[in-house]
């Protein structure tokens, strides 16, 4: 078959006429400047993606942190100088702090209001108290832009572009921060980044694309170098084997360097949807475990105080009973009512709990040897008066939590501030674990003489918000790790739990200063949640079954399609240009095998398109066949609508590589006899998508890559991936969708048996005019009314 005839033909000679009028160095010239355009180009769409991937991760982050910020106490502040006498804006600044210390590549973190006169203000910032760059709650934020302006007036999240201002040159993310119930903005989050960083990141992009032209370039000069300088050889060193492959050697040179650029970018680029997908995914965890720590603190530590606070007292029959339902809800926690008691009063206070029924009761701290010995001489104590489930804590009634780590400290700031805190990571002193504990507590102020005076609170195993997650099952989800650490009060974060099974679990050396001690090549989620005036951070990265899920080794397959061409084309230049040398002395067999040749290069691209048919069939062995039966019927059916010999081969190579996209989708979902799951499916519906891909580019005189794209569209637009109808979808996709339907029923699959040519036949009349067009419906039963079979 021909590839270029008539008008194509002499198009073709005057082509070939100015190329051959053209000097070899003009050539070169030609070839650099065309390669450096390309290369400009790509480098710039690179850089753009870049910038699109650097703004979707800072944009992502800043929501993270966002979320996790206290909003009561956030609406208790006034934006005023007044602030500073408020422990909510201390708390609020040290949690900052803290998480400017976890983010080295964040500049400044900060909240900001705007006034009735428009004018834009500092609530607070992640700066040390007293520092140059601190903003003061009040302070007037004059470097504003109407990028800010518009986050406040539209209540969206943005990345701005890179603004100067006195802070310097810096590329900012701002979050509204709106009070769910009453939908009122509270402030703007802002999270800074240096300019600089932002572009080393974003320029890092384009270093592939620019290496690669650079080679490309320098390829170009060599090769052009060596074939100019072969047209000043002799005849007889003409003839020597390295000068007549000339050609294909350089082909193959420059074949070589694209296929591995353009693998190298593929992969770039399904890493990155893959980052994606992943971020997507572990949102839904990292938010389900964080709305479980916040419901704990607004459900039940608040609704516990409250019901002290309006009751004039509660006896520990009443306490029982209040938090009755919360230990069942949660094993994992206990319960308590502490009051203070002086040194002067212990031996009262142990003599009004054993009248209640404890008759060993006594104010106690753990001892050197581990036992319980008499409190020390302090001046104060917090002993357990009351503590539910009873019964698996009974051994910690007069336990004096103060003698427990920073308890003592945290208590005296609770009491002060009138707000809720969490102690510093302890292990409690009857724990034969010794697992790690946190100890909330809650002032409570009577206002009644007879009012009970002290602290609620719980005790928390360092798993009790592990299982009160319902969508971390007892072994881990294995796609995404959770790790929730809390950060000490000496800044160090301490590991709660992981979902993680023991053997992936990874502690470094740096575990004990850093979060970040995981293996660089992680791509990992990190969010704050500021919570009982602590910081705590729920971490997740990838599980060892998210890479099966999220296959990214397209590459792989672009990288050896890209050589096998690159390899098949420079034989066959190699093989013509080394025919040309033979054919100067043989005029008389030149036209002959100039035939052959184009016949060679039919006969490589049906064979090419073979070999991706057969990859598919190895890939899903039930279905082997399945794209030659469809082609065979295709070829029938367009036979019988009128389609000549040059357009009915377009249409046979297209059905043979209908379902070839099915190459990147994992082989045991293929080849599952279960009903699939609707992430499964969804990756299958990928295939035409990814079929196209692979085919977009190469310019094949039929319609190839949209046959294989279009073949699951439907008449009525209930197809995909696009949904297109009526004309909008090919002939040659048309007839496809309808032969590959008559197959797939009357064939036999891994889920069931084959349910006959008869309910094929009678389920394309049943979707005729509706899914699939009426002539191609119509010229398929005329085929089968005439006999036709499938070959096997």
């Amino acid at each position: 078959m021909p590839l270029m005839r008539g008008p194509d033909s002499r198009l073709s000679k005057r082509l070939t006429g100015f190329a051959a009028g053209l000097s070899g160095f003009a050539v070169v010239v030609i070839s650099v400047v065309l390669i450096l355009l390309l290369g400009v180009l790509l480098s710039f769409a690179e850089i753009a993606r870049g910038r699109r991937e650097f703004s979707d991760r800072l944009l992502r982050q800043g929501r993270f942190v966002q979320s996790g910020l206290n909003l009561d106490e956030l609406s208790r502040l006034s934006g005023s100088i007044d602030d500073l006498d408020k422990p909510e804006y201390w708390r609020l600044k040290s949690q900052l702090e803290q998480e400017y210390a976890l983010f080295p590549e964040y500049r400044f973190i900060y909240l900001m209001g705007q006034k009735e006169n428009g004018e834009l203000f500092f609530f607070i910032d992640s700066e040390p108290y007293g520092s140059d760059d601190e903003s003061l709650p009040g302070d007037i934020y004059v470097d504003a832009t109407e990028y800010d302006l518009e986050v406040f007036r539209e209540k969206k999240a943005k990345v701005l572009p890179v603004i100067t201002d006195s802070w310097g040159t810096l590329v900012s993310v701002m979050v509204p921060v709106i009070d769910e119930n009453s939908g009122r903005l509270l402030a703007v989050l802002g999270i800074d980044v240096e300019a600089n960083d932002f572009w080393k990141t974003v320029l890092s992009y384009a270093i592939k694309p620019a290496v690669f032209s650079l080679v490309l370039v320098l390829m170009a000069i060599l090769s052009g170098f060596f074939i100019i300088r072969r047209g000043k050889l002799s005849q007889e060193k003409k003839g020597k084997r390295v000068q007549r492959y000339l050609e294909a050697i350089v082909f193959a040179a420059f074949g070589l360097a694209a296929t591995v650029m353009v693998s190298s970018l593929v992969r770039d680029r399904q890493e990155a949807a893959r980052n994606d997908a992943f971020a997507d995914l572990a949102a839904t965890h990292v938010t389900s475990l964080s709305r479980a720590m916040k419901n704990t603190r607004d459900f039940q530590v608040e609704a516990l105080a409250r019901f002290f606070e309006s009751s004039s007292f509660v006896s520990r029959q009443e306490f029982r009973n209040y938090v009755g339902s919360l230990s069942k809800s949660n094993e994992l926690m206990s319960w308590f009512w502490i009051e203070s008691v002086s040194s002067g009063g212990i031996e009262s206070f142990e003599e009004g709990i054993r009248r209640e029924g404890f008759p060993d009761f006594f104010v106690w701290e753990a001892g050197n040897s581990g036992g319980k010995e008499r409190v020390l001489d302090r001046e104060s104590y917090y002993p357990i008066q009351y503590i539910e489930p009873l019964e698996s804590n009974r051994n910690l009634l007069g336990l004096d939590l103060g003698s427990l780590g920073s308890a003592h400290e945290v208590i005296e700031e609770a009491a002060g501030s009138k707000l809720m805190w969490a102690s510093d990571p302890v292990v409690i002193p009857t724990d034969e674990e010794k697992d790690l504990h946190f100890i909330v507590f809650k002032p409570i102020q009577a206002e009644s003489a007879q009012g009970h005076t002290g602290f609620v609170g719980a005790i928390f195993h360092s798993h009790a918000f592990h299982s009160a997650v319902p969508i971390l099952p007892s072994d881990g989800d294995p796609t995404v790790i959770l790790w929730l650490y809390q950060i000490g009060s000496g800044g160090n974060p301490v590991l709660l739990f992981s979902s993680a099974q023991e053997s992936d679990s990874h502690v470094y050396e740096s575990a004990e200063t850093s979060i970040w001690h995981y293996p660089e090549n992680l791509n990992i989620i990190a969010v704050p949640v500021m919570l009982f005036g602590r910081l705590f951070v729920i971490l997740a990265h990838p599980g060892p079954d998210f890479g099966i899920v999220y296959p990214t080794n397209n590459w792989i397959f672009i990288l050896a399609v890209g050589l096998t061409v690159t390899l098949s084309l420079a034989i066959l230049i190699g093989s013509l240009g080394n025919r040309s040398f033979h054919l100067e002395r043989e005029v008389g067999k030149r036209t002959e095998e100039l035939r052959e040749s184009l016949e060679i290069v039919s006969k490589t691209m049906e064979a090419s398109v073979n070999v991706l048919a057969s990859a598919v069939d190895l890939r899903d062995p039930y279905t082997s066949g399945h794209q030659r039966r469809v082609a065979e019927l295709s070829v029938a059916i367009g036979r019988k609508l009128g389609f000549e010999e040059n357009r009915l081969t377009g249409l046979r190579l297209s059905a043979m590589i209908h379902d070839v996209g099915k190459i990147q989708v994992p082989a045991e979902i293929l080849n599952t006899t279960r009903k699939l799951t609707n992430l499964e499916f969804d990756l299958i519906k990928l295939h035409p998508t990814a079929g196209r891909e692979l085919f977009k580019d190469i310019e094949f005189p039929w319609p190839v890559a949209d046959a294989i794209y279009q073949h699951h569209e439907r008449l009525d637009g209930s197809g995909y991936p696009e949904g297109i109808s009526g004309d909008q979808i090919i002939l040659e996709a048309r007839i496809i969708a309808v032969a590959d339907v008559v197959e797939a029923i009357s064939s036999h699959r891994p889920y069931r048996p084959s349910l006959g040519l008869q309910s094929a036949l009678d389920e394309i009349r049943s979707g005729k005019g509706k899914l699939f067009d009426p002539e191609v419906v119509d010229a398929c039963l005329e085929v089968f009314d005439e006999g036709f079979s499938f070959s096997d």
